[in-house]
């Protein structure tokens, strides 16, 4: 009687209910077949999704770096009738700029008023050189990408992109209309072929307190001018910094660091 259900019980722990196997391979094979294109959609979305963002940012990458990354000449004058040469990126310069010409605006010392006319200037220098970068990128064209895209972006990237192009496409009108300084005696203008590509300072400017202090009072009569100047700078670098993520990167900048 023992050996009888010993043998019992083994044959039927050999017993596999192959239905319920094929009954599983089944679901699986179904659930498979409605995932992969699911999946597959999504991944040719996020590809061309990436494809587009890495060309709108390769378009405008120059005008990113020039506004961000870029170092540019700032002179500082100090207390000791001397001026430090610092190097700023052209936001920080911005506002460095917007500070000291609120503080040394009625300055009658001509080192100051130099500073201020020599800083202003060199921003303006800048800002042509964005125009002819933002001229060249199209924007007509990326307009266009941005249209074939359009469904598979976010309402969050549109509204970024929206914003980006609509300023960049009233950067040229609005600096080009508020730039009145071209004028100005003690720190001029080198054009070459059209085109302007540095500054010229006389050696004696500083001697001639009476130009310097002129050339001021011209900035400060067009005060309105210079504000607009530098606000749709700081905008458009809002914009940019927005759109590249920039507190991110610089987060990820700082940790490869540490």
């Amino acid at each position: 009687m023992t050996d009888t259900l010993r043998v019992k019980i083994v044959e039927d722990s050999d017993k596999i209910d192959w239905n319920i196997w094929f009954l599983l391979i089944a679901v699986l094979s179904l659930i498979a077949a409605a995932l992969i294109p699911f999946i597959q959609k999504k991944y040719e979305e996020h590809k061309a999704k990436f494809g587009f963002h890495l060309y709108v940012k390769k378009r405008i990458g120059i005008v990113w770096n020039f506004l961000t990354y870029d170092k540019f000449e700032y002179k500082q004058p100090t207390s000791s009738n001397s001026m430090d040469d610092l190097v700023l990126t052209f936001d920080k310069l911005l506002y460095r700029f917007e500070d000291d010409f609120k503080k040394n605006r009625n300055t009658i010392h001509p080192l100051f008023a130099f500073g201020i006319l020599f800083n202003f200037q060199n921003i303006l220098l800048t800002v042509n050189r964005i125009q002819n970068a933002l001229i060249a990128i199209d924007i007509r064209h990326l307009e266009e990408k941005t249209l074939e895209f359009g469904d598979k972006l976010s309402k969050k990237e549109h509204i970024k992109l929206t914003g980006l192009f609509m300023l960049i496409q009233h950067y040229e009108s609005i600096t080009s209309f508020h730039d009145k300084f071209g004028s100005l005696k003690s720190i001029k203008r080198d054009i070459k072929n059209s085109k302007w590509t540095g500054l010229i300072v006389d050696q004696t400017v500083l001697m001639n307190q009476e130009l310097i202090l002129k050339d001021l009072q011209y900035l400060k009569d067009n005060e309105i001018s210079i504000n607009e100047i530098l606000n749709i700078n700081k905008l458009l670098i809002q914009e940019l910094k927005s759109y590249f993520d920039y507190d991110n990167l610089m987060k990820k900048k700082k940790n490869n660091w540490l």
